[in-house]
């Protein structure tokens, strides 16, 4: 069991971890000299995120939303409130870091729900050859769909229009979660062509909103904001 947890756990973190390297690396120490967010708080709201995502993948298991789609519809919705509910304090409101925070509080959310989503998958594999693809797959999406929205939501308080742009990361993650309903599901809806075709399908969603999100939009994100703030840098990173 304790095999089998350690598993889940390097599944479910490992990816986020992986993402958060890659696009926060351009914005902090060493490569720009006065980092565009702070580490601890930072790190702090994807411990928040974990929580959270812990919480709701209980919340995933124990009401069974898996169960019908219209159920994770309405879970999208509660991902992303939850995501609202964390970054509209005071201290994050039209100020330019709280994009990079709401993108930390999304990869923990993805964290916690995929090492829950992996340990019960890993659990009940008879072969882990097939289950650790789709755990993979399961992993990796989450990260990139539930990090994308994250940062929806950190550019809603920054600019000060969250309404708006948590309808914005809505759209992607309702047409993810649907998909996400026949994974969940183990292919019983469809058989195993659709259940795969699904989790491609999930893969292909994800990657492109994270995409678009950290690499075309992130820079002038960053730069429209500190205009709003008043503040201007030359050293923000151009992918």
């Amino acid at each position: 069991m304790d095999l089998v947890f350690g598993l889940a756990m390097i599944l479910g973190i490992g990816p986020a971890l992986a993402l958060m390297y890659l696009v926060v690396r351009e914005y902090t120490y060493p490569r720009v000299e006065q980092p565009f967010f702070s580490d601890p708080a930072f790190f702090g709201l994807f411990i928040v995120g974990l929580v959270i995502g812990s919480v709701l993948f209980l919340a995933l298991t124990t009401f069974k939303f898996a169960s019908n789609p219209i159920y994770m519809v309405l879970f999208a919705a509660v991902e992303m409130m939850a995501m609202l509910i964390v970054m509209n304090l005071k201290r994050f409101r039209g100020k330019s870091d709280s994009v990079f925070y709401g993108y930390a509080l999304g990869l923990g959310m993805s964290s916690g729900i995929a090492t829950g989503i992996c340990f019960v998958l890993a659990s009940t594999a008879e072969y882990l050859d097939a289950s650790s693809v789709t755990m993979i797959v399961i992993s990796v999406s989450l990260a990139m769909i539930l990090g994308a929205c994250g940062t929806n939501i950190g550019e809603g308080i920054a600019r000060n229009l969250p309404v708006q742009y948590l309808l914005q990361g809505l759209i992607p993650l309702v047409a993810f979660n649907l998909l996400f309903t026949v994974v969940l599901q183990g292919g019983e809806l469809g058989g195993e062509i659709v259940y795969y075709a699904c989790q491609v399908l999930m893969l292909i969603i994800a990657a492109f909103y994270f995409y678009r999100n950290m690499y075309v939009r992130l820079p002038g994100i960053v730069r429209e904001v500190l205009k709003l703030e008043g503040k201007g840098r030359n050293d923000i990173p151009r992918h």
